[in-house]
């Protein structure tokens, strides 16, 4: 009797159900799949991913991007596409849920991009030789997912500490007939004419000019912008107010070192009560203050929240546990979800890489690249 690879992985599967009601008494598992689509939930060891079929196992090398630059590691693993497929998990799913250990927030993954074969999903149990432990409990199995990369320079293609994968029907996917759309056509960076951008600030090159463009900031004079000059509190409250087109409002004289008839009075206030802004007490706000990398990090984050970049709820779940700079202690609680929130949409791509050094002060060019990192790209 001939018997298909299928039938094989489902004949394994069962066999590793009949077997789970021993083994896992103690929720001794690496990864589990469950969820409303999952018949039977499968609670898996590493040892039940290594003892499945030889066309599911993959060992490749994957290239991926870390705020320190590229890295590659090689991988060994299970097919997520191939484990799911082939137990006939994704015949109603249209996107996959991946949960980690310590609640940090994965996006869920497309059906269509988990059973593209360029992408590679693969369920890692074995990184460059070794066995996982991204958790600092060598008692616990891990698992770590990787997929290979859509576009050149593109974040976010690791999940670590996955112990759940569950296969869902997104609720805001609605059918609906297609429509001729108009091309998005976008618009090129002016160029502001700023003499004084050197190689040492090209990073900052494109923040600087679209938000030239857009009269959020200004040069200096001379046709200079001055990127290795330092922004004031003050400053930055007009530019974020102008980057996310507040409304202005009265100051309200609520700061003992504001003066109403200042030109920045507005701006402080406006920033103020939309929450982008905090005062330094009570009572002041040290308009002519400079900002340091933890400051301007939760500033661009609530400014984030407010455009709608990011759920509050959800830039609460980061934190700098599973941040890649090697000072991540020596960032403050009180900025610790943005600045996870930011590392992770790259936002301090081109400024911060090995170290975060969150009471650096921030210079022109950084601030016009967090803004134009945070609030205009997509």
């Amino acid at each position: 009797m001939k018997i298909n690879k299928k039938s094989l992985l489902v004949l394994a599967v069962a066999l590793i159900m009949m077997l789970s009601q021993f083994v896992y008494a103690e929720d001794n598992y690496a990864v589990k799949i469950t969820g409303e689509l999952v018949e039977n939930e499968l609670m898996l060891t590493l040892d039940d991913l290594k003892a499945m079929p030889e066309e599911a196992q993959i060992e490749e090398e994957y290239i991926y991007n870390s705020k320190a630059g590229e890295k590659t590691a090689m991988v060994k693993g299970v097919s997520l596409a191939y484990a799911l497929e082939e137990a006939g998990m994704l015949e109603t799913a249209t996107s996959i849920s991946l949960t980690a250990s310590d609640n940090y927030p994965i996006d869920p993954q497309t059906v269509e991009d988990v059973l593209n074969a360029d992408l590679m999903y693969v369920i890692a149990y074995e990184v460059d030789g070794e066995a996982i432990d991204n958790d600092d409990n060598p008692e616990n199995e891990e698992v770590v997912v990787y997929r290979k990369v859509k576009e050149d320079g593109e974040f976010g293609t690791v999940f670590k500490m996955v112990v759940e994968i569950a296969p869902i029907i997104a609720e805001d996917i609605v059918e609906e007939e297609e429509e001729a759309t108009e091309p998005v056509v976008t618009e090129p960076i002016m160029d502001a004419g700023f003499v004084d951008i050197t190689e040492e600030y090209l990073f900052a090159e494109d923040a600087i000019n679209t938000l030239a463009s857009k009269e959020i900031i200004n040069g200096m004079g001379d046709s200079k912008y001055m990127p290795e000059g330092n922004l004031t509190r003050a400053q930055f409250a007009k530019i974020m107010v102008l980057s996310l087109d507040l409304e202005l409002v009265e100051y309200k004289g609520g700061f003992e070192d504001v003066a109403a008839d200042k030109w920045y009075a507005t701006y402080v206030q406006t920033a103020f009560d939309n929450g982008i802004f905090k005062g330094m007490s009570e009572t002041t706000f040290a308009p002519d203050g400079e900002l340091t990398r933890s400051e301007i990090a939760t500033v661009a984050g609530r400014a984030a929240v407010t455009a709608g970049k990011v759920e509050q709820t959800k830039q609460d779940k980061f934190t700098m546990d599973k941040s890649n700079f090697s000072d991540k202690e020596m960032v403050p609680e009180w900025a610790a979800n943005e600045v996870a929130w930011l590392e992770a949409e790259a936002v301090f791509k081109d400024i911060a890489t090995d170290n975060f050094m969150p009471t650096q002060i921030v210079n022109r060019a950084e601030a016009a690249a967090v803004v134009y990192n945070t609030l205009f790209t997509e």
